[in-house]
């Protein structure tokens, strides 16, 4: 029989971080689904610990003994992801303690005793979580000293070997992250080169006034009574639209002869969640139009070669990485200075026929010479472009 009943903990678990995001006044601060994964992780590993050492329930509860390398491993994640969620479990008052043992980067931790259900506790739906007293949270019959603890020791001493999938004429520089596996980078996600996001970390909360703003409407909670700005729920909605539908179609014109793992994709469609925050409101569409642009000159590539290929997309869309998706913004900014080029030579030969073509009906039918010169130079000026313009008075001049 388990010492923690899951069932009942995970509902607990549910109901309390429901209670936590309903308090939170941005998307940013609200527990996103990949903690949550994270957090029903430790409660699993705590309940299995707990039986391997023969807990009894009339003692008081040991810690749970862990680290991010080995909880990386179970949750198909890194390191460094491991550590953020971490974090914002403290934050959020899920985790009330946390002590570095200093062996093999080993940590202990308490988790709140009204989640894990072992003993009697205030039910959670009272519950008013608040990140900055969760120092003062009780932490009950947890005790960590003179203790013994459970232990999640390292299980895996090295990565599997793999090399990333890069896009060849984009990685035109040597990475230090060459040899990494097919998996989550442990590098952080916290920047990113397009001019479009600008994105350096998490999005601060905002502070909305309420005079003479009726616009922004509220509505509160049964539970908590907390407000929520309906404006925060719409943007939500909005860019997981948003980022849904450009992985949908990056899938397409990608990934539908590369087999990918839940991980991968869930990892995918999080990273290009963060491509579209930083976004304001009136921009979405234009930056989203962008984004699809990008996508099919990456399909164009591979086009031109079969030996080509693309990275896995949980590395690909990682703004981190200057080889994926980063990068494509130099190959979209020299398509478009390709096809304004393009389109003033276009304008300056359609303005060199037309005055030719004038030159050559019957007097009759043409129309003033002057005037069809004027009319003809005008839009080569209008081009900004002074060879474009000479080039024009070369090609005119022996009719003048």
């Amino acid at each position: 029989m388990s010492i923690i009943p899951y069932s009942e903990s995970l509902k607990a678990l549910d109901t309390y971080i429901k209670n936590y995001n309903a308090q939170c006044t941005s998307v940013a601060e609200k527990l996103k689904q990949s903690t949550i994964s994270t957090a029903k992780d430790l409660i699993r590993i705590y309940g299995l610990e707990l039986l391997k050492i023969k807990y009894n329930p009339l003692m008081p509860l040991p810690p749970l003994r862990t680290n991010n390398k080995h909880l990386a491993t179970i949750s198909n994640t890194s390191g460094r992801t491991i550590q953020r969620h971490i974090k914002r479990l403290q934050r959020a008052g899920i985790i009330t303690h946390k002590k570095w043992r200093g062996s093999r980067a080993s940590y202990d931790i308490l988790i709140l005793t009204e989640i894990l259900c072992i003993t009697k506790a205030k039910p959670v739906e009272n519950l008013n979580p608040d990140r900055n007293k969760s120092n003062k949270v009780a932490i009950d019959n947890q005790v960590i000293a003179k203790n013994k603890t459970t232990t999640c020791p390292h299980r895996d001493t090295s990565n599997n070997g793999y090399i990333n999938n890069i896009i060849i004429a984009v990685d035109k520089w040597k990475t230090d992250t060459s040899s990494l596996p097919l998996t989550l980078s442990s590098k952080s996600r916290n920047a990113t080169g397009n001019s479009f996001t600008r994105y350096t970390g998490e999005i601060a909360p905002k502070k909305y006034k309420n005079a003479g703003e009726t616009a922004r409407n509220t509505r509160v909670t049964e539970q908590t009574g907390a407000e929520i700005l309906e404006s925060n729920v719409a943007r939500s909605v909005s860019l997981n639209s948003y980022a849904d539908k450009l992985w949908q179609y990056a899938f397409k014109e990608l990934y539908t002869a590369t087999p990918l793992t839940n991980g991968q994709i869930k990892t995918a469609k999080r990273l290009l969640l963060k491509w579209y925050e930083p976004v304001s409101d009136e921009n979405l569409e234009l930056v989203h139009q962008v984004y699809l642009e990008r996508i099919n000159i990456v399909r164009k590539y591979l086009d031109k070669d079969s030996s080509r290929f693309v990275q896995l997309p949980n590395r690909f869309f990682d703004p981190k990485n200057p080889s994926g998706f980063t990068g494509t913004k130099r190959w979209y900014q020299k398509t478009l200075r390709q096809n304004k080029k393009s389109q003033e030579q276009l304008a300056l030969q359609v303005a060199i026929l037309k005055f030719k073509n004038n030159e050559k009906l019957d007097t009759a039918l043409q129309k003033p010479r002057l005037a069809m010169f004027l009319s003809c130079e005008k839009t080569v000026k209008a081009l900004d472009k002074p060879d474009l313009l000479s080039l024009f008075y070369k090609s005119v001049a022996e009719f003048m």
